[in-house]
């Protein structure tokens, strides 16, 4: 099961990491692995780079946008594709500040919608040291 922790970057910091995304992994995987008594100074590093997600319009604009479809469900605050054709299983938690995707592939239905909604989105893979910008992967469309 890979975990995807999703990030919207500020608009600013787009054009200087686009090309070098690497680099904006390094920070964030800095931040990621630092330490309780450097909380403050993660925090504010953070802001800077990312902004918000307002989680209930997304979450509502997924179930909206998803409810009809048969390998979706909602649970709580856990969207879940169950989706045995494609060998599939996702389960999407958005909170304020990241967006965590939990997926058995390295692809996931969610990130098609997710792109949709906001192009700034910058997807890691922290076990993995995988990262990209969601809007630079060909994305599938079900």
């Amino acid at each position: 099961m890979r975990r995807f922790y999703i990030f919207s970057i500020r608009e600013e910091l787009l054009t200087l990491y686009k090309d070098n995304p690497g680099n904006l992994y390094k920070i964030l995987e800095s931040i990621y692995s630092m330490k309780d008594e450097e909380f403050t100074y993660g925090y504010n590093l953070f802001k800077q780079i990312c902004i918000s997600i307002d989680n209930l319009e997304l979450s509502n604009r997924l179930y909206l946008t998803m409810h009809n479809d048969l390998v979706y469900t909602k649970i709580d605050n856990e969207h879940i594709i169950n989706n045995l054709y494609k060998d599939e299983v996702s389960i999407l938690k958005i909170g304020k500040s990241h967006i965590i995707l939990d997926s058995n592939n390295s692809y996931s239905s969610f990130f098609a919608f997710l792109n949709k909604y906001n192009k700034n989105y910058f997807v890691c893979d922290f076990n993995e040291g995988d990262y990209f910008f969601l809007n630079s992967i060909e994305l599938i469309v079900h």
